[in-house]
C-alpha cells in the first residue's frame, strides 16, 4: 500500500507490503519513499500507479527508494494481477462503457445463490487515484466488504476509477467530479440491469468522498437504500477547515499557528475554488498555499465538491439510510454523520439511522483514539488491518431488509 507523501518527503511512502507480492520479493520496506520506477520519476502515488500499470509484466525494472536518508535502488519483477479467490463467493472481471471508454467493474456474487436474483449494493470509493482490484490483500477495505456481503447473499459490485488498472480513459489524475460520478451512474445501471441482480433491492454504499456522490445518485436513479460512512455532511469550505483544525491540534500546533494557517488556507481555497485562479500562479504568489491547496484529484474535481449543497441534496433523499461513523477519525467529524441522520429524518421521519463504531477510523480500521489514529497514520504512516465490524453494521441494517444467508457463512474463512 503507498501512501501520501508528507510536506519536503522525496516520494510517496510505502506503507505496508503484501505478502507473496513482487514488492515483498524485491525487498521493498514499509517506511521507503519511492523516487523512480524505471526511468519514470515519481511525485505522488497516483505516479506509482502509472509507471507500474505502464511496465510489463516479467521484465525486470529499477525501483529506485530513500530508506531512512540512503538512496537504494531495488530489482522487481512484475506479476500479472491475480483474480480473486473464495470459496462461498465469485468475483466476475467485467467493464462498462463511461464517456467512450470502458471502466472495468468487479462484481462479486455468493456461489450459492441459485437462479433467484439477489439484493445488490454498489460501492462508491473515496477520492483519488488508486486500486480497487487487489486480489493479494486480503485486507483492503472494499474487498472484504464485497466478500462479506457476498457471504451473506447479497451481490456487490466495485469500480475501477478512469485510468487506473485495466480500466480506459483519461488518466485518472485528470477526471473531475461531475466524470467521476458519471462513471458510477453507469455501473448503478448496469448492477440494476445485472440478470442476477433485483433491480428493485439495490443500495448504495459511499465511503468518504463517495458519501457525496451516493445521495445524487440516488435522485437520479430509485435505489431501496443508501449506506454512507467516514463521509462529509456539510459545505466543503467549512468541511475542509474544521478539519484543518482538528489535525493541527492533533499534531500539537501552538493555538497562534492553527488561527494562521486557518485564516491561509481560506485565502488559498477561495482563490483556487471559487475565483479558480492558476495553480502556480496561485503558488507564486503565496507559497504556503502549494500546501494548503495539495489534493489528490484535478482542481477542477475540487471546484465541482466546492459547488456542493449536500443540505439540499439529503434533504430530497426518501430511501432508507444508514449513516456509520467510526470514533477514531481524524478525517471526518461526527457531528457531520449526524447532520446527514437528522436532515434525512426531518424530510422522512424514521428513514435514516445513525451508528456510530468505537475506535474505528477513515480507512475502516480498529484503531483506538483519534489521537493514536493520527499518529499511527500521519507521525508513522502506519497501517492497521480491516475492522470487520464495520461489514457487521453494514449486514446488520441489511438484513433487516433483505433475506440474507446465516451468519455463520461470513465467519468461515
Amino acid at each position: 500500500m503507498i501512501g501520501e507523501n508528507a510536506p519536503g518527503s522525496p516520494g510517496p511512502p510505502v506503507l505496508s507490503i503484501i505478502d507473496g507480492s513482487p514488492a515483498q520479493r524485491a525487498q521493498l520496506q514499509a517506511g521507503d519513499e519511492i523516487v523512480a520506477i524505471g526511468a519514470a520519476r515519481i511525485a505522488d502515488r497516483t505516479d506509482v500507479l502509472n509507471a507500474v500499470r505502464l511496465s510489463p509484466a516479467g521484465t525486470p525494472i529499477a525501483i529506485s527508494i530513500v530508506r531512512k536518508g540512503a538512496s537504494l535502488s531495488l530489482p522487481v519483477v512484475l506479476q500479472t494481477a491475480p483474480d480473486e479467490d473464495d470459496p462461498l463467493v465469485a468475483t466476475a472481471y467485467g467493464a462498462v462503457r463511461v464517456d467512450g471508454s470502458l471502466r472495468r467493474t468487479l462484481t462479486t456474487y455468493p456461489r450459492t445463490a441459485g437462479t433467484a436474483r439477489r439484493p445488490a449494493v454498489l460501492i462508491v470509493g473515496g477520492i483519488g487515484c488508486y486500486s480497487v482490484d487487489n486480489a493479494r490483500d486480503l485486507q483492503d477495505p472494499y474487498l472484504r466488504i464485497a466478500h462479506d456481503l457476498g457471504r451473506r447473499g447479497i451481490v456487490a459490485m466495485r469500480l475501477e476509477k478512469s485510468g487506473v488498472g485495466d480500466s480506459q480513459g483519461p488518466a485518472c489524475p485528470t477526471v473531475d467530479f461531475w466524470g467521476e460520478e458519471r462513471s458510477y451512474e453507469t455501473a448503478l445501471r448496469a448492477l440494476r440491469d445485472d440478470r442476477h441482480v433485483d433491480a428493485h433491492r439495490v443500495y448504495l454504499f459511499g465511503h468518504s468522498i463517495g458519501s457525496a456522490i451516493a445521495p445524487r445518485l440516488a435522485a437520479k436513479e430509485p435505489v431501496a437504500g443508501i449506506i454512507v460512512a467516514e463521509g462529509v455532511g456539510i459545505n466543503w469550505f467549512e468541511y475542509e477547515l474544521s478539519n484543518l483544525r482538528r489535525q493541527l491540534e492533533l499534531a500539537g500546533e501552538q493555538p497562534a499557528k492553527i488561527d494562521a494557517d486557518l485564516s491561509d488556507k481560506e485565502i488559498c481555497m477561495h482563490r483556487l475554488l471559487v475565483e479558480k485562479e492558476d495553480e502556480a500562479a496561485i503558488e507564486k504568489d503565496k507559497p504556503d498555499c502549494k500546501t494548503h491547496n495539495a489534493y489528490p484529484a484535478p482542481a477542477t474535481y475540487l471546484q465541482e465538491v466546492a459547488q456542493l449543497n449536500l443540505g439540499d441534496t439529503w434533504s430530497k433523499v426518501s430511501a432508507p439510510v444508514l449513516v456509520l461513523y467510526g470514533t477514531a477519525d481524524f478525517v471526518t467529524a461526527r457531528s457531520d454523520h449526524e447532520r446527514i441522520a437528522q436532515i434525512v429524518n426531518a424530510s422522512h421521519a424514521g428513514a435514516a439511522t445513525f451508528v456510530p463504531i468505537e475506535g474505528m477510523d477513515h480507512y475502516l480500521s480498529p484503531v483506538g483514539t483519534l489521537q493514536q489514529d493520527y499518529d499511527l497514520r500521519v507521525q508513522k504512516r502506519g497501517s492497521a488491518p480491516y475492522d470487520g465490524r464495520f461489514s457487521s453494521a453494514i449486514l446488520s441494517w441489511l438484513c433487516g431488509r433483505e433475506r440474507c444467508f446465516a451468519d455463520s457463512v461470513v465467519q468461515a474463512r
